[in-house]
């Protein structure tokens, strides 16, 4: 006689940790006030990076980056005369995307405005 199959015993998989991903995910989604608001792309990321900035570490660093990004793209979205609009957009979605998955990624074009 066949005996019944039973599930292993598995550990559940480890709860995903709330520090910088966290942050670093709202700092990419806060780009996203730029389609609604003027500046909002920089507004955003801004005061949450100016809120954060002393008590966590990470978004110090990372609020660096993206306010840096959001701010070479202003202005090359200026000198193109807006045709920067578009390739702005994919990356930003390709930043938001590999945030949220935990994954590096180094903003193209960016000029280092904030060090």
């Amino acid at each position: 006689m066949e005996q019944p199959y039973t599930t292993p015993n598995v550990p559940p998989p480890p709860a995903p940790q709330a520090g910088n991903n966290s942050w670093r995910l709202y700092l990419e989604l806060l780009g996203l006030c730029g389609l609604v608001f003027p500046f909002g792309h920089i507004l955003g990321p801004l005061v949450l990076w100016l809120i954060k900035k002393d008590t966590e570490p990470e978004v110090d660093a990372e609020g660096k980056r993206v306010l840096n990004f959001q701010i070479s793209w202003t202005i090359w979205m200026i000198v193109s005369c807006g045709l920067g609009t578009l390739p702005w957009i994919i990356i930003l979605i390709v930043a938001i995307l590999k945030s949220a998955n935990r994954e590096p990624f180094k903003h193209p074009l960016t000029l280092e405005l904030l060090k």
